[in-house]
């Protein structure tokens, strides 16, 4: 496969990446902190978002599994998200004024499920087609390796563009996230980035058409509209429902943290926007290494094990400061060395969790290929219909529960670091570290009952062949 094509499919993810960290660092403290809108209602608003994916994923998948054209199975659901995320995530960072509290909730319900199924749309079908392009054990981790890249790589530089352009600090905003009217001109460049991306990954893909599978014929299949019924059938499959449920429980303690980061960042450790845009810096360093890390450890360790050691590496890493702090060891330092060592720590362990994502995207995969012996049906949007709906609890059941720690802690709302009370921020670091660490860790225990290795995978695709 050609450099170029696989440059362009990883672009697509780009959009997601732009939507991830906007969601879950920059959507709730906006409509939080900003707007003042409770933690337990944005938390909510996020879950029943969720609720709407969990319908419109696995139909999407479904039907694009199904369908016909000259343009194959998955680039007219893509292009249809295309020309329709930009407009949804704009307008919903632009709320008018003047709304009530429940107003201000029904408008980030309502817009947030709009930039979710218009995402849906491209998403899914953009997952699958990885899946279709390559079919070798190891290559798959590779072309994932530039998916995931991108996906990263969008998120980190808009974050950063985001704290030095739109919310730098002034002497009337101290902590620049506060300034409302930034909102709706980070948002514009955001929604015209994304578009441009999943339309440049369309246009480049588009000559792989030719040379993907077929539409299949499932009369087992439920009606589209019931298709979420049909997509907990993947759950039967025992390797499939392992990694479900370990990315499930992986992603929600990682949307805990997204939305919580600006929190820990601003009021526990004391940074600016401009240090901020810093500690993105060493996440944006640390991208190169995370596929060199999935495929050096895949290999040596098999993807089983390899998913154990990245996350114990990656965890105890990321959660040091957060520890050192609630110890007394973290607030005796200048803000100079603290700033250093997050730093270092968020970097390092953001190339050991983001090889984590890379290794498990391969070992999904795999379970479509073992999915295929079994039945002969190749239901790559199915099954990445499933994984979707994991993947985006990171930010529904992640805000969810954030936001009803933030109202059970009583953390105020866009309060000076003065004016809020220490047993508060002592609150928000024990959820937001030992609880959060833990239940990350427990991710472990799920994962290592996968079976489905290398020697396996191999009689598996030997059988394929031979049918």
């Amino acid at each position: 496969m050609k450099l170029s094509i696989k440059i362009g499919y990883g672009i697509g993810q780009m959009a997601d990446g732009i939507k991830a960290v906007s969601f879950s660092t920059f959507l709730f403290f906006y409509y939080n902190q900003v707007l003042g809108l409770s933690g337990s209602l944005a938390g909510i608003a996020a879950l029943l978002a969720l609720v709407v994916d969990a319908v419109t994923d696995p139909m999407v998948g479904q039907v694009s599994d199904q369908l016909k054209s000259k343009w194959g199975r998955r680039h007219p659901f893509m292009l249809a998200g295309a020309l329709t995320f930009g407009v949804a995530y704009y307008t919903l960072f632009s709320p008018p004024a003047g709304l009530t509290e429940m107003g201000l909730f029904a408008w980030m319900l309502s817009w947030a499920i709009a930039v979710r199924l218009a995402l849906t749309l491209f998403y899914v079908p953009h997952l699958s087609l990885g899946a279709e392009m390559v079919k070798d054990y190891h290559q798959r981790t590779t072309l994932i390796s530039y998916r995931v890249f991108f996906s990263y790589l969008a998120g980190v530089l808009l974050t950063i563009i985001a704290f030095i352009v739109f919310f730098p600090k002034s002497e009337a905003f101290p902590n620049g996230m506060l300034n409302g009217d930034s909102y709706s001109g980070f948002a514009l460049f955001a929604s015209v980035v994304a578009t441009i991306a999943m339309l440049w990954s369309i246009y480049i893909t588009k000559s792989e058409i030719p040379h993907l599978s077929d539409p299949i014929d499932n009369p087992q299949a439920k009606h589209p509209l019931l298709a979420f019924i049909t997509v907990f059938s993947t759950l039967k499959l025992k390797s499939f429902r392992i990694l479900f449920f370990t990315k499930l429980v992986f992603m929600t303690m990682a949307g805990i943290t997204q939305t919580l980061i600006i929190y820990v960042a601003s009021y526990l450790y004391g940074f600016s926007t401009e240090q901020l845009a810093i500690l993105v810096v060493a996440q944006l360093a640390s991208l190169p290494f995370a596929p060199y890390i999935a495929k050096k450890f895949s290999v040596h360790f098999d993807k089983t094990k390899t998913l154990t050691v990245t996350i114990l590496i990656a965890a105890f890493i990321a959660y040091t400061p957060i520890i050192m702090y609630l110890g007394n060891v973290f607030q005796p330092l200048e803000i100079s060395t603290k700033l250093a060592l997050v730093f270092a720590c968020s970097g390092i362990s953001q190339a050991f969790f983001v090889a984590y994502i890379i290794v498990f995207d391969s070992m999904l995969s795999d379970t479509i290929d073992e999915h295929e012996l079994a039945t002969g049906r190749r239901e790559e949007g199915l099954f990445f219909a499933a994984r979707s709906l994991a993947l985006k609890a990171s930010f529904g059941f992640g805000a969810f529960f954030a936001g009803i720690a933030l109202d059970v802690i009583k953390f105020p709302k866009g309060a000076a670091v003065a004016d809020i009370p220490p047993e508060a921020f002592t609150n928000l670091a024990i959820f937001a570290g030992p609880i959060t660490l833990l239940l990350t860790l427990s991710t472990i225990l799920i994962s290592r009952k996968y079976d489905l290795h290398q020697d396996k995978h191999i009689e598996i695709r030997k059988a394929i062949m031979a049918k």
